[in-house]
Order: structure tokens, then C-alpha cells, then sequence
């Protein structure tokens, strides 16, 4: 079975009918009529089927489409990384960084990068650290900073620092309120604004509760991002455990308090193994390490 046939096939999945993949592969209407019925004749089966002159797919062509799914979203890839590595990125920093690190870190370092750097163009790009490696490994960027996470292939990392977990609540101005370490193993549960998913915070956390043989613990309230859990905490909604760079960026009306026993996350920078890294980007990650070492 030819590749162009695949391409015809899965056009007219997308698009429901020949017509339509005709007009998407710019091909005549009879061509990608053409086109199908070889797909057909070269796989033995029929993948659809004329019902009351609509054209419905077979069970066999639906489990065909998972998989040429998966193939043609490779091949963008591939033209994504071509059309990038086109635009020769030389002299032009890329960052990207998770929402925590570009409303903390990030800034203070461009800035100090650019007393050096003054002409270089520089694009942050900020998002979750998935979708950023993704945008990494299609030469979109040439840098991600976040925080640890399993190494993928074809990428290397550097640490960049640790950073401490901080105990967050509403900052009432109220004498007695406590200010020393808070508890992790007695803190109420039920209070507890959390982070979901596979957020390298909220794992640091679930590990030390099961370290501390603790009970399971359900958050009452749960989001996937850093600064929404601090401010649902400054509205009095209970407590959140983010990293101190959020917590010191959230600020007013906020106290913050370390955990005992400490939990810390690892700020790292990823980049392509296989490139060279140009001085400039050496240069800002130094100033990331100071940047970290501050925090710590």
C-alpha cells in the first residue's frame, strides 16, 4: 500500500467524504475516487460503504484511522523540525518556560542577560512542561526551563537549582498566627488546595506523605496550575503547597511557610543533546543558576 494512499484514506476519514479529501489534497474529485479504491484493492478490504448515499466507514477502517492518526501527526512533526531548522536560528534565543518561572525567574534573568546581549532577539514562550519539550524537539525553541521531569530521548539536561516547597494561606494581620514550619504530616487534609495530574510538585508531595506512612490524602479542592491554587488560597479557600517562587511572586496576602520535613523541586533547563550550545545560551543559563541560587 502506497503512502499516497494512506493520505487519501485518511483525508477522507477527516473529512467524511470523497469530495471533501478531493478538495483537501487539491486533487479532481474522480483522482481521489481513484485514489481510494486502490487503497482499498491493495489492503483487500473495504473500508466504506454507500448507505442511502451517504458514505459510511467500516470497523476495519476505523482501527486503519487510529494508526494513519499517528502517522500523518509524525510527518507534520517532520515539516515543523525542517521549516524550523530553515530559519537558522543562530543569534536568536528561544526560551521556554513554565508559568511559574515566567512570572518569577525568567524575567530578572532576560534583563540581566541583556545588559550583556543587548541585540540579540529573544522570544519567552511560556506553557506546560509537555507542551514545551514538544515545541523543544521541533526546533521552536532552543531552551525549556521547568521543573524536573523524566529525560526524553534526544534531550539533555542541566540543573539549574532546587526550590523549596512553601505552605501558602490567606495572611489575615491577625496576632498569633503561626509563622514557624508547618507540619506536613498533621496538616488537614481536607483543606488542602492541590495540583493535580503529574505535576513534579504534587508528586514531591504524595512521595513525602507516603515516606511519613500517612494516610492517603484527597484534596478538597484541586487545579493544575501553581498561581491559581495560591490565589484560591489568599481568597481563604483553605491552604495550597506550591514552589517559593510562585508563593514570593503571589506576595500580598499571603502567608508563607516552609514544610517539615522540607520538600524541595529541581529547576532544570533542557536542550537538544546533539546541539551545540552557543555561548549566549551558556551565558543565560549562569545567570538562571545565580537566578535559583538566590531563591534557595
Amino acid at each position: 500500500m502506497r503512502l499516497r494512499h494512506l493520505e487519501i484514506f485518511h483525508a477522507v476519514m477527516r473529512t467524511g467524504s470523497v469530495s471533501g479529501a478531493a478538495t483537501l489534497l487539491n486533487l479532481s474529485q474522480s483522482a481521489a475516487s481513484k485514489a481510494l479504491a486502490q487503497a482499498e484493492h491493495a489492503l483487500g478490504l473495504t473500508l466504506f460503504q454507500r448507505v442511502q448515499g451517504r458514505l459510511v466507514h467500516t470497523r476495519e477502517a476505523e482501527q486503519l484511522y487510529g494508526q494513519t492518526t499517528l502517522l500523518f501527526a509524525q510527518a507534520d512533526n517532520v515539516r515543523r523540525l525542517a521549516r524550523n531548522l530553515k530559519r537558522n536560528p543562530e543569534g536568536h534565543l528561544r526560551i521556554g518556560c513554565i508559568p511559574s518561572f515566567g512570572l518569577s525567574a525568567i524575567p530578572g534573568a532576560v534583563q540581566a542577560f541583556r545588559q550583556e546581549y543587548a541585540n540579540m532577539p529573544m522570544e519567552v514562550l511560556t506553557g506546560n512542561g509537555d507542551e514545551m519539550v514538544d515545541a523543544l524537539l521541533a526546533r521552536e525553541l532552543d531552551v525549556v526551563i521547568c521543573f524536573d521531569m523524566p529525560l526524553r530521548p534526544a534531550l539533555a539536561r542541566l540543573p539549574l537549582g532546587e526550590i523549596r516547597v512553601m505552605h501558602v494561606s490567606p495572611d489575615t494581620g491577625q496576632p498569633g498566627q503561626e509563622t514557624g514550619p508547618a507540619d506536613l504530616e498533621t496538616l488537614d487534609a481536607s483543606q488542602w488546595i492541590g495540583l493535580g495530574g503529574s505535576d513534579p510538585v504534587a508528586q514531591q508531595i504524595r512521595d513525602t506523605w507516603e515516606r511519613l506512612q500517612s494516610p492517603d490524602a484527597a484534596p478538597m479542592l484541586e487545579t493544575r496550575t501553581y498561581y491559581v491554587a495560591a490565589a484560591l488560597a489568599r481568597q481563604g479557600l483553605g491552604f495550597a503547597l506550591v514552589d517559593e517562587l510562585t508563593a514570593r511572586a503571589m506576595g500580598h496576602g499571603l502567608r508563607m511557610r516552609p514544610l517539615d520535613p522540607p520538600v524541595t523541586v529541581e529547576a532544570v533547563a533542557f536542550h537538544v543533546a546533539s546541539d551545540v550550545r552557543s555561548i549566549a545560551l551558556d551565558a543565560f543559563i549562569d545567570i538562571l543558576r545565580r537566578q535559583f541560587a538566590r531563591v534557595g
